[in-house]
């Protein structure tokens, strides 16, 4: 059975018209939704290179130990 080809168009129309809105609501969405202060992004980023650095710091410390001591 072949498909009417205007009941097709009709459902891609009407398919695209769902998708728009869909993105427009998000949109929306998206731009009443608050930014975090830049003080408060800095000083997550900086406790997160904190941690790191930390994390490189034990790990030397912890090699330092294992290794055999030259005499």
């Amino acid at each position: 059975m072949d498909m009417n080809l205007y009941l097709v168009e009709w459902w891609a129309k009407e398919r695209l018209l769902e998708i728009r809105n869909a993105v427009q609501r998000e949109q929306l969405a998206e731009s009443t939704r608050q930014r975090q202060p830049l003080r408060v992004a800095l000083g997550l980023a900086l406790i997160s290179t904190g941690r790191k650095l930390e994390g490189r710091a034990r790990r030397v410390d912890a090699q330092a130990r294992t290794l055999p001591a030259r005499s």
